[in-house]
């Protein structure tokens, strides 16, 4: 015969009880060190930011301080988040510890110290992250501002321009749909940023046996690099981007070649030369592999249903696709946040 004792304790419903027998230290919180959450008043571990609920602030308890990561998680792509951005670091800066506070490995922290440029250092959830985030940071030798998704507004590009005209000191810029033209005295005009936009897709065709295995049958992949300029002016933070394609070099005067990939560089220079106060950035392309660490290219893969290639050719096909559109456009717009804040 089984007999069962029960043993009643003070302890409550929900408070798991420590077996010695089973475990080498009791790792559960007591239940006087939850945290209520301020708008769905459900309990949470005292280490944590954010409601494991509802998503709102938590508040921190002192004694847990040193137990919250201040990164909870990866972003999606499409989640608004806020971004740290490295502005200086001292001569003794802990890289690798830093590489452990941010979860990433050391070769992608020594690349953005060598890129001796503001650059994106994490993408945390909220103000709250990035503040302890920060904090973390700075302990370490690192000089970080926040600059939010919503400021870059990557979704809303730069307005496309198809020509631009330069004479007595006005910069005019048509735009490529409406035709509207804008002037800007060229004193006014804020940043010059030069980069590449870089595609490319690939088309599958796969046919589908048995066990889930799967034979391609066919793959085509295209791939596309193209010289872009985005330009700002001070009270502008949209700004207008020129593009190889549909754009009017006739500003280039005798100075236009055959060329649209070389006339686009005289273009940079003439903007330059025409534009005394403006900030010139053309790093993008050296850095843009670096930048990828936090702002991800982003990459899809659409199906395609049920496709035939060639004789004798029927499977499922599926595309393969990626951008950096708005990579470059967060890394623009951020150089005109960065010369904003700079007053």
């Amino acid at each position: 015969m089984l007999i069962f004792s029960l043993v009643m304790t003070d302890k409550p419903d929900n408070q798991p009880v420590f077996d010695p027998l089973i475990q080498t230290e009791n790792i559960a919180f007591r239940a006087d060190d939850l945290v209520a959450c301020a708008a769905c008043s459900r309990k949470n571990p005292p280490n944590r930011l954010m409601c494991m609920y509802c998503g709102g602030g938590l508040a921190v308890k002192a004694e847990f301080a040193h137990q919250i990561s201040p990164i909870s998680r990866k972003l999606e792509a499409w989640e608004k988040g806020v971004n740290v951005i490295l502005v200086s670091v001292v001569s003794d800066a802990d890289a690798k510890k830093t590489a452990t506070l941010l979860q990433v490995e050391l070769p992608t922290i020594e690349a953005v110290l060598s890129a001796n440029v503001p650059l994106p250092l994490a993408r945390v959830e909220s103000i709250t992250e990035a503040n302890r985030l920060i904090a973390r940071l700075g302990d370490l030798g690192f000089s970080c501002s926040i600059v939010t998704d919503e400021r870059l507004d990557a979704d809303d590009l730069p307005v496309r321009a198809s020509g631009i005209d330069i004479s007595d000191g006005i910069i005019s810029v048509s735009d490529f749909n409406t035709r509207e033209v804008t002037a800007v005295p060229a004193g006014e005009m804020a940043l010059i940023v030069t980069g590449m936009l870089a595609k490319s897709k690939v088309d599958q065709l796969e046919k589908k046996g048995r066990g889930g295995k799967t034979k391609l049958l066919d793959e085509t992949e295209t791939a596309s690099d193209e010289a872009v300029i985005d330009i700002y002016s001070r009270s502008d933070a949209r700004g207008f981007r020129i593009n190889l394609a549909g754009f009017d070099f006739s500003c280039l005067g005798e100075d236009k070649g055959l060329v649209a990939s070389e006339n686009i560089r005289r273009l940079a220079v003439v903007l330059k030369e025409n534009a005394p106060n403006a900030r010139f950035v053309a790093n993008y392309v050296s850095i843009r592999h670096t930048l990828g660490s936090v702002w991800e290219v982003d990459a899809r893969r659409d199906p395609q249903g049920l496709q035939r290639a060639g004789f004798g050719k029927i499977g499922f096909g599926s595309v393969a696709s990626s951008s950096n559109v708005r990579q470059f456009t967060k890394y623009s717009r951020l150089q005109w946040q960065l010369l904003k804040d700079e007053g």
